[in-house]
């Protein structure tokens, strides 16, 4: 293993991430990930452990009252409805530089019209529906049809030139929502979970777009209506703002925490079926040890 995989390796298993080292073999390596590790408080050493041990799951955790961030696999994955963060970034982006109207209206036909997530789907062939509800609905209940008819918008170049633009590497849009052939063809829709934490790191910082654009993407993150993973098992009460994604085997959720203590990015990929009542068992774990006196 060359000594910067090394590096990669060590830090891929929860450690502290920082400006990029150039660490002369895995000993040396070793001993700079340990070093880092030593400088997190204890809060965050114990979450770096539960991370470590999460095994099979990915994992990205931020404390937003720090710079940097831990995370265990930064693997490229399959994205499933995940990718939708960047289309609604991009959607806001273009609001900002006046590109798209949130006066547009969008006509639902039998080419745009797919299965899957939403209600979009259940509606009449003509019906209009306005930009804002397309937004909302591709976040809140992941709707597909939303979806593409943004995809055809902003276009599939765009979303991808965006995503490379703003460091989101790993990310990239090969297909639309219920494109079985593409998926088939092995196009499929790809992100990571570093890449969906940066994304919720500037929304909460209001870097993203704006701080007022970023502020209005957040309330609609925080209606989510799919809570059966992060959110299962945080007290009642809790609010977080985040994303799922399911296809096949796959099972994601990502977002941001808020608790009295601070708050935090959490994102949690999964595949091979991984149980709900697993990552929802995680994201309490790292909410008891966060939230810890």
């Amino acid at each position: 293993m060359k000594p910067g995989k090394a590096v990669c390796a060590l830090l891929a298993a929860g450690m502290f991430l920082l400006p990029a080292l150039t660490v002369p073999g895995r000993a040396a390596a070793a001993q700079a990930v340990s070093q880092q590790e030593a400088k997190l408080s204890p809060r965050l050493r114990k979450i770096a452990g539960i991370i470590k041990n999460a095994a099979p799951c990915h994992v990205y955790f931020s404390d937003l009252t720090q710079k940097g961030g831990l995370y265990r696999g930064n693997e490229t994955m399959p994205s499933a409805s995940m990718i939708k963060v960047f289309i609604l970034a991009l959607a806001y982006q273009d609001i900002a530089d006046g590109t798209l109207s949130r006066n547009e209206t969008f006509t639902l036909t039998r080419d745009n019209v797919v299965g899957g997530s939403g209600t979009l789907q259940n509606r009449a062939y003509g019906t209009r529906v306005p930009l804002k509800e397309l937004l909302e609905k591709m976040i809140i209940d992941s709707d597909n049809t939303a979806t593409n008819i943004l995809i055809d918008r902003l276009g599939m170049e765009n979303i991808n030139a965006y995503m490379q633009a703003h460091g989101y590497r790993s990310s990239v849009l090969r297909r639309k929502m219920m494109d079985l052939a593409a998926l088939q063809a092995g196009r499929d829709n790809l992100t990571s979970v570093k890449d969906v934490g940066l994304l919720f790191k500037r929304l909460y910082n209001g870097t993203c777009v704006s701080p007022e654009l970023d502020a209005e993407m957040l309330g609609i993150y925080d209606q989510q209506t799919d809570n059966d993973k992060i959110p299962a098992r945080l007290p009642e009460g809790t609010v977080v703002a985040h994303k799922t994604g399911e296809v096949s085997d796959v099972r994601h959720d990502g977002g941001i925490v808020y608790t009295a203590n601070g708050d935090y990015v959490l994102v949690i990929f999964t595949s091979d079926y991984y149980p709900y009542d697993g990552i929802a068992a995680l994201s309490r774990k790292i909410y008891d040890a966060y939230t810890a006196e």
